[in-house]
């Protein structure tokens, strides 16, 4: 269970497989916001997107490799027998399992966007705030304006001071990319950690 009153960032995905921008978005948000702890969180079968191609152990197993020697961070296998595993579904989950505890939820850009097609994205904001980071965006300075605007009209005029816009480092690194090169037989070195890279080496995923 978590410490008492600890802010926690929730990165959720399919992870399949985690890479490097994934890590590196999870560490500008935690000192960006000073949150105790980045907790990763596996999809089970996400609603919006086909059944991802590895399987949950498959894709926990990556993970645990990727945040190895990182304390900060800390892997949930939470969505693992949701079918279909929905945010609200797992914010309520985690409310009730840490009531002490304040969670932040990362999400990108072009996620936020289509927030509005999200399964009762309307009560997110009873259960965390939602850091919305600039992965996505090409043009950063308008991107808080549009993201106070856009909370104002979902959430009303108290969504300012729990939805914020994070810009982060732009890597164009996506999973759909790395399993790409691996099915053309091209090298993925230095998009994933060097743990995830010999891994798939070893087990010949995405081939």
């Amino acid at each position: 269970m978590g410490k008492s009153g600890l802010k926690i960032g929730l990165l959720g995905g399919t992870f399949d497989p985690p890479h490097l921008a994934h890590l590196r978005i999870a560490e500008e948000a935690r000192l960006a916001f000073n949150l105790s702890e980045i907790w990763f969180i596996p999809a089970g079968y996400p609603p919006h997107k086909e059944i991802p191609p590895s399987p949950f152990e498959v894709r926990m197993e990556m993970l645990k490799l990727a945040v190895t020697g990182n304390p900060y961070f800390k892997i949930l296998n939470i969505e693992k027998d949701e079918k279909p595993s929905y945010t609200l579904k797992t914010l309520q989950k985690l409310k009730g399992n840490y009531p002490n505890d304040h969670f932040f939820l990362l999400i990108g850009w072009d996620a936020f966007l289509d927030i509005e097609n999200w399964w009762h994205f309307e009560s997110f904001l009873e259960y965390a705030n939602i850091i919305v980071l600039s992965r996505g965006l090409g043009d950063w300075s308008r991107g808080e304006e549009i993201v106070k605007e856009r909370a104002r009209e979902i959430w009303g005029d108290t969504s300012s001071q729990q939805v914020f816009f994070l810009p982060v480092t732009p890597l164009e690194i996506s999973s759909t990319k790395i399993r790409n090169l691996l099915r053309e037989g091209k090298s993925i070195r230095y998009l994933v950690p060097e743990e995830i890279y010999f891994y798939l080496q070893k087990n010949l995923l995405y081939r």
